[in-house]
């Protein structure tokens, strides 16, 4: 089981590689939008809510410091998610008629999705530590790592019930709708009443925590947003492994 998981992924992995557009999604998009949104945003003072009831005052710059790459990252994820999902619809089936285990190429799907967000969250942060400093790293991070993999998640499941053009609409449009507008405190100093029922709000909460406040005090979200990425993982397990076949794993 292990052998013909590892050569799943193997040929997962060369699947992915062949398209240039993933390069391009996973490195160049977010060096050049979060560097290029931070130097054209003005230093305009802006107060900012965090969680704990904790208000600070930044400047416009610094917030899109702070958020931008979460951002980039969803959208990346979730771009990435649908590609994965793709990629199983049409190449998994064939490996499971050919002897393998639906869940072999389960598991093989999920850790390139897995590794892609990591590379897309590396690139972010990196990029972000170039123009940006936190208060602490640690919470930021974490708000990154999981705003990608829930929105990959996510991703995938549009991926799966949809064609690759209107899922990717579908992934632009619930990205810059949660994290764009409803999550940002571009707009307001605390994201608005029912914000807290999209996918984006803990993990942002978590994010803007780290970047702006020296001690944490977003618990309550990270315990939202793990519980998000429990219900989204096991959602793409389940509609992946049936996907691709019903025989036991």
């Amino acid at each position: 089981m292990v052998a013909r998981t590892r050569s799943a992924a193997v040929m997962a992995f060369r699947d992915q590689r062949r398209r240039p557009l993933v390069l391009i999604v996973l490195v160049l998009l977010p060096a050049y939008v979060i560097t290029k949104s931070i130097a054209e945003t003005l230093s305009t003072p802006k107060q900012l809510s965090l969680p704990g009831g904790v208000v600070v005052t930044t400047t416009m710059k610094e917030l899109h410091g702070a958020g931008m790459g979460g951002v980039v990252i969803a959208f990346a994820a979730a771009l990435l998610g649908v590609f994965v999902m793709q990629s199983a619809l049409q190449g998994d089936r064939r490996l499971v008629v050919a002897g393998y285990r639906p869940g072999e190429t389960v598991i093989a799907r999920l850790g390139v999705l897995a590794t892609a967000t990591a590379i897309v969250v590396a690139v972010s942060a990196l990029v972000t530590a170039l123009n940006f400093t936190p208060a602490s790293w640690g919470p930021l991070l974490a708000g990154l790592v999981l705003l990608g993999l829930i929105y990959a998640g996510i991703g995938a499941l549009a991926g799966a019930l949809l064609d690759s053009l209107a899922a990717t609409y579908l992934m632009l449009f619930l990205v810059f709708t949660d994290l764009g507008v409803v999550q940002s405190p571009m707009f307001r100093d605390a994201p608005g009443t029912g914000a807290f029922l999209l996918p984006g709000y803990g993990p942002s909460r978590v994010m803007y925590d780290g970047a702006f406040s020296p001690s944490f005090g977003a618990g309550a979200e990270l315990a939202l947003s793990i519980g998000w990425l429990a219900l989204v993982g096991a959602a793409v397990y389940f509609v992946l492994r049936r996907a691709v076949g019903s025989a036991d794993a």
